[in-house]
């Protein structure tokens, strides 16, 4: 029917919970994903297979799927080139927002600027937008980032 899927997996459950939506569900997101640090079989898959991981690192550390921030995978996750995006998943329960995440993970686990613009370009990657909707939306942020940074 032309629905896409996402699912919550590999939060406090480990990798077996993101397989089994992968292999059942056929989701092409996992939503949290933690424990796909895990087991590299798991993201060599993920890799593969092009399913993006949408991470929300406050979140994880106030559920306690962390024990630190530094620990939170996010980081190794995506520099092994995962489609990973970042997500403040319930701002009011979690306290947090867009701008309180990305500014986490640039002064606890060193994201570049470069690095966020990416993160916010995979988010627009990984939407279920049709093609030329997201390739508009890309392009827009493009222009947006190259006139405030350069």
């Amino acid at each position: 029917m032309g629905l896409h899927l996402t699912a919550h997996a590999g939060e406090i459950q480990g990798p077996e919970s993101i397989w089994d939506a992968v292999k059942y569900l056929g989701v092409e997101r996992v939503g949290h994903g933690v424990a796909a640090r895990d087991d590299p079989v798991l993201v060599d898959h993920l890799l593969r297979n092009k399913v993006s991981v949408e991470m929300c690192p406050i979140s994880n550390l106030r559920t306690k799927a962390v024990d630190d921030i530094r620990n939170h995978p996010v980081r190794s996750l995506f520099d092994k080139g995962l489609n990973v995006t970042v997500n403040s998943d319930d701002p009011t329960m979690f306290g947090t927002n867009m701008n309180n995440e990305y500014q986490t993970l640039h002064d606890k686990l060193g994201f570049s600027i470069p690095d966020l613009f990416q993160l916010s370009l995979n988010a627009v990657d990984s939407s279920f937008l049709p093609k030329d909707k997201r390739d508009s939306l890309r392009e827009s942020f493009r222009k947006e980032f190259e006139r405030h940074v350069w």
